[in-house]
């Protein structure tokens, strides 16, 4: 299992009244071509480093959008372009238990089984608001980052051919 992030800061999308929508396409292919230009850090050395040619390994994390303290998560999704042609589920969530107000950390919290080989009935698309089983009982409005975090894809079977869009959409606290 590898996390990966790519090579950017915190910070929070653009959008109206301080609202807006991370959106990044993950082109498992492409990445792979590129190489170390497809800009990814390997989160336990911290360097830059290539996806290999089998693509995502079974249990791998990419920390897909770096969000700052004070954002506040109202729903995310995912809309599968081109499938992975063998078996790959996806979860949208957060690895740690200190970055949001529920002091918890679920790997499919915001996003859960997502099928990377089903582009047909609903057009691939699996958006969701957050369950309020996920935002806790002090608010059922969204999911707030108390310290900088990360919106997280896990991929739990292995990957080299997946093309997908993925978006979190939320709005500035503070």
């Amino acid at each position: 299992m590898t996390t990966w992030r790519f090579d950017e800061g915190y910070a929070y999308p653009a959008g109206f009244q301080c609202a807006g929508c991370f959106r990044r396409n993950i082109d498992t292919p492409a990445m792979i071509a590129a190489g170390l230009d497809a800009g990814l850090i390997n989160n336990s050395t911290g360097d830059p480093q290539s996806l290999e040619s089998t693509g995502w390994g079974s249990a791998d994390v990419l920390q897909a959008f770096r969000v700052p303290a004070g954002f506040a998560l109202r729903f995310a999704g995912v809309r599968i372009t081109t499938v992975e042609g063998g078996t790959l589920t996806m979860d949208i969530g957060n690895a740690s238990a200190t970055q949001t107000h529920r002091l918890a950390a679920g790997a499919d919290d915001y996003v859960g089984t997502i099928n990377g080989n089903n582009t047909a009935g609903s057009g691939g698309i699996y958006p969701t608001l957050i369950d309020d089983a996920d935002l806790g009982g002090s608010t059922y409005e969204a999911v707030v980052f108390i310290t900088n975090g990360t919106i997280d894809i896990t991929f739990n079977n292995a990957a080299d051919a997946v093309i997908f869009d993925v978006w979190a959409c939320g709005y500035r606290l503070w």
